[in-house]
């Protein structure tokens, strides 16, 4: 790794390498952060709702947005703004969040069930759709996707206990503590399940300790839901819940094995979307916890998602923002750090959008928006730098050993930049990524 980090500060500072000297070289990291936002909210946001991709018009088809993650999705881009709002304390930026949590509250509620959200909301005579089950909301304004899992409630809470230490408007807390605790209640009635509206478990929405002896990711990601509703309602039921939970039920130790480390070289082996998930989960839980006891089994849980377990690796190798950023705050490990700013730097945005959509920021903003690869060729069984890989939604969730590719190869779909602005924000909160990069 040390190797690694040598060749790319080389391929970052000198001019003289052949790939880089007659071409446009990397923004930096603010005024790519600065593209990203314009993009998403021209094209990626539905009254502040965060859409996941963007289908481009063919034939006889207009434009669709065809994905059922918005809850997610939104969840993570409240908790990007509200970091990004901590440190600007921009009123603009305040008015974006606020209108995002307005959206995540409608997301929660558009059901018309105490407790359950959506998947996604839309208009009613809206033509997007997908293969889910879309029921028209009480109103009949909207319709909305049921079968919502785990994935989405943990996004939902994290962007709401980020969104509740950011802003410190009373009222926005009220609301918020509501439609937490709300979530909570709904899963407390039903076994330590999500009920969908036609009475039966949703597909992926279990929590209860036989499942999370199969899965303790769940087991983590229920003690988040618990904590963050005794944040935000400050009430004292949801303290002991999490700690007979965390402790008496084991949650907490079998949140430990969370991450699972299997072979990534192996196609299939490593689920890098549940390693997100362990992202959003762990994150508010190292944030919030106090109690020495506990605190200590989820620094084991990252230390363990981190680390790996021999022969095979962990996340360390993959120069992963949210890992690396995460790791070096709770775990003390900066030795990632430089390479976790480095993905970032190499983030291309052709990995996004095709050339049509680059040429129209780069006349905006007039800077080029394309550059030939700037990362060293990856050795066999080693992650794949961010700049080689082929086209996708979610660079997080991306398989980084198995997803070598084009990305300036246009596509019919087109995707939005949340996971570079979360990279970018939590670097720049947690203080590892300077204003002026």
């Amino acid at each position: 790794m040390a190797m690694f980090i040598g060749i790319a500060i080389i391929l970052l500072c000198s001019l003289t390498q052949a790939n880089v000297s007659d071409t446009a070289e990397p923004p930096s990291l603010w005024k790519k952060a600065e593209i990203f936002q314009q993009d998403m909210e021209e094209r990626f946001l539905l009254d502040g709702q965060a859409l996941c991709k963007l289908i481009l018009p063919q034939q006889n088809h207009g434009l669709s947005y065809n994905m059922p993650d918005n809850a997610y999705m939104t969840g993570i881009y409240v908790a990007t703004l509200s970091m990004k709002y901590a440190i600007t304390k921009d009123n603009k930026d305040k008015e974006k969040l606020l209108q995002s949590i307005k959206s995540l509250h409608h997301l929660c509620r558009a059901s018309g069930i105490e407790g359950l959200p959506a998947r996604a909301v839309i208009p009613a005579d809206s033509p997007w759709k997908d293969d889910g089950i879309w029921r028209p909301t009480p109103d009949g304004k909207y319709k909305w996707r049921g079968d919502v899992s785990s994935d989405q409630v943990d996004g939902v809470m994290f962007g709401f206990s980020w969104a509740y230490q950011s802003v410190h408007d009373e009222t926005v807390r009220r609301e918020i503590a509501k439609d937490v605790t709300a979530i909570v209640e709904h899963i407390l009635r039903n076994d330590l399940r999500i009920v969908d509206a036609d009475g039966k478990p949703t597909t992926w929405g279990k929590y209860f300790p036989q499942y999370t002896m199969i899965e303790p990711l769940n087991a983590l990601l229920w003690l988040q839901a618990l904590k963050i509703a005794h944040q935000v309602s400050g009430d004292n039921k949801y303290a002991e819940l999490y700690k007979k939970y965390a402790i008496e039920m084991k949650y907490a130790e079998r949140a430990i094995q969370a991450r699972r480390n299997l072979d990534p070289t192996r196609k299939g082996f490593v689920n890098h979307s549940d390693d997100v998930l362990f992202f959003l989960g762990i994150e508010p839980l190292l944030r919030l916890e106090q109690d020495p006891q506990i605190r200590e089994l989820y620094v084991k849980s990252l230390k363990h998602a981190w680390e790996g377990s021999p022969p095979f690796p962990g996340l360390k190798p993959e120069a992963n923002p949210l890992y690396s950023f995460l790791s070096a705050k709770y775990l003390g490990d900066t030795s990632e750090v430089e390479n976790a700013i480095l993905t970032l730097v190499w983030f291309p945005f052709t990995i996004k959008w095709n050339k049509d959509t680059l040429a129209k920021y780069e006349q905006q903003h007039g800077t080029p928006l394309i550059w030939d690869v700037q990362s060293p060729e990856p050795e066999k069984g080693k992650p794949i730098p961010i700049d080689r890989r082929e086209n996708t939604w979610s660079a997080w969730v991306q398989d980084p050993y198995l997803s070598a590719g084009n990305p300036m190869k246009d596509s019919p779909v087109e995707y939005n930049g949340h996971d570079y602005l979360l990279g970018y924000w939590l670097g720049r909160y947690y203080g590892f990524i300077d204003k002026d990069k």
